[in-house]
């Protein structure tokens, strides 16, 4: 812990906060968030006496503290991130969530905004010039898995569901790895608890819950070595893969099916070759499928652009000659957002990997993942921890208590250490968290609120004005909401005309009404964003609009 503070340090003092998002979370949230664990952590250390009684408990405890969690989740995507989806990502998915439950694949666009769709802010959507339709280019389980609940309850209690499932999924694996010992089940969920990372992440619109939720459920489906429990195995790993990006669950899966080739089970394994074989056909043959649904008839250039492989070298290609500044800002943010013994105990864990099978191949995912992102994607931009690892926060637990098992003679010591950083996490880290992350999110929910109640037909915004002030233009899938939100550089005089037409309204956010968002970064102001307002104002005034201004 206190080496990768010592790294954390390192990297604010040859960078300043506004080198990238990553870099502006280890100034402002992470590195006192390590202080101040470290802090805890050595007084929690001060004179630990042993407690000699094994911890027990049976599955009811895993239900009580998923329940627990699921339900500060559901009240913190209210109370704490002010019901906003303030990244892309989050928005993507409660896009594509009410464009499912329209029961369509791809929202229509009007016959006006087909030629002019890249002012609606169209980033993260399926290329298509003109376009017909408009839909996120993730894959659908997540936003449909959203869009289900909805059927029932509000989509935002997707996260907390899953927060919940994850628990009891954690608590099945570490029976079936563990039986005699139910300590280390307790042990799991009281890690699982302390993550505000889970809690925190279970708040939002992120596909992540349902990965954690969904590789854990694989995983104590994998661990009963049934013919019924693998079909239904590579039926979550279907649902899996299909979440969000492809490659997240097979870097979790792939280490432990190669178990079965370790143990020379051969039958198994052809049955997860074939079936993953189709599931990662299906999935990568999905997004050339659904571009073509955006196409207007005869464009199909854009469908030949959609594949993973574009997509790959478009990543790697975009490199900023800071990955290791990246990941390791990444991974003092995960250590800084989960449970304060995760990292020492995970430690352990790895130097159990070496004479356990099934904790190597955890502990291979969790190499593979890192090293994978690093190689493709080591900024992660917006998020709670590390957002890439958080499917693999159970193997990060489950490593954790092999590590817990090889302590031996002093497990007692542990037992009153993990009491105590589990509440002092608690009471003193997680409303730190909380509040950081209420901090992080207010500012651009407050702006967007404003925006919606300006009583206008459009309301026009500057992608550069304040950083990421393009994430304010979101608008919905049928564009059935006043006022419809519009990019500044997306007016060109063709649209301009058409909007003014009929004597529109229009409100130009301007850069004050952003200022709370910059005020929050400390940076990232456009210095002619005001001048570029009055521009686009007179313009559209000129044409027949009537302007007002939100300041």
């Amino acid at each position: 812990m206190a080496l990768l503070l010592a790294y954390a340090l390192l990297l604010c003092a040859f960078y300043s906060g506004d080198a990238n998002l990553s870099l502006f979370y280890l100034h402002r949230q992470d590195l006192p968030l390590l202080l101040t664990g470290l802090g805890l952590l050595a007084i929690c250390c001060w004179r630990v006496a042993p407690r000699p009684a094994a911890w027990t408990a049976d599955w009811r405890l895993a239900l009580l503290i998923g329940t627990g969690l699921a339900l500060i989740s559901w009240a913190g995507h209210s109370w704490i991130l002010s019901g906003y989806d303030l990244s892309r990502d989050e928005q993507m998915a409660s896009f594509d969530t009410a464009v499912f439950a329209n029961g369509s694949l791809a929202a229509p666009l009007p016959g006006m905004w087909r030629d002019h769709a890249p002012a609606l802010n169209t980033m993260f959507m399926y290329a298509a010039d003109p376009r017909a339709a408009w839909v996120s280019d993730y894959l659908p389980l997540n936003a449909a898995l959203r869009a289900l609940v909805g059927l029932v309850v509000a989509p935002a209690i997707t996260g907390p569901l899953m927060t919940l499932l994850g628990a009891l999924a954690l608590w099945g694996c570490a029976r079936r790895i563990w039986p005699d010992s139910r300590e280390t089940a307790v042990v799991a969920l009281l890690l699982y608890a302390g993550s505000a990372q889970v809690v925190v992440t279970g708040m939002t619109a992120y596909a992540m819950p349902a990965h954690l939720a969904l590789n854990l459920c694989w995983l104590w489906l994998f661990l009963r070595r049934r013919r019924w429990a693998d079909m239904a195995a590579l039926a979550v790993g279907f649902a899996a893969v299909g979440l969000h990006q492809p490659i997240m669950h097979p870097m979790f899966a792939a280490p432990v099916l190669f178990l079965l080739l370790l143990e020379k089970d051969w039958r198994r394994a052809a049955l997860y070759f074939v079936g993953y074989a189709a599931i990662g056909l299906f999935w990568l043959w999905w997004p050339h499928w659904i571009s073509t649904l955006v196409q207007v008839d005869g464009a199909m250039q854009q469908v030949r652009d959609s594949g993973y492989a574009v997509r790959l070298m478009n990543a790697l290609a975009a490199g900023d000659g800071m990955r290791m500044a990246n990941m390791i800002a990444n991974l003092a943010r995960f250590a800084a957002w989960n449970h304060l013994l995760l990292i020492p105990l995970l430690i352990a864990g790895f130097l159990a990997a070496r004479r356990d099978r099934l904790a190597g191949a955890l502990a291979g995912g969790l190499i593979l993942t890192l090293v994978t992102m690093t190689v493709i994607l080591p900024y992660q931009g917006h998020g709670f921890g590390y957002r890439y690892l958080h499917g693999q926060i159970g193997n990060c637990i489950l490593l954790a208590v092999f590590g817990w098992q090889a302590i031996g003679a002093e497990t007692g010591r542990w037992r009153t250490l993990l009491r105590r950083t589990t509440c002092a996490g608690a009471l003193i880290l997680l409303p730190l968290q909380l509040w950081f992350a209420h901090g992080f999110y207010a500012p651009a929910a407050a702006a967007s609120a404003r925006i919606d109640r300006s009583g206008t037909d459009y309301a026009v915004i500057g992608e550069s004005d304040v950083p990421f002030s393009a994430d304010l233009v979101i608008n919905p899938p049928r564009l059935d909401g006043r006022p419809i939100r519009l990019l500044r550089g997306g007016l060109n005089p063709e649209l301009v005309g058409m909007l003014c037409a009929r004597g529109s309204t229009v409100a130009m956010v301007e850069p004050t009404l952003l200022k709370p968002v910059v005020d929050y970064y400390g940076f990232g102001k456009l210095p002619d964003a005001e001048e570029a307002s009055r521009d686009a104002a007179a313009r559209l005034r000129v044409a027949g609009c009537t302007v007002t201004h939100l300041r």
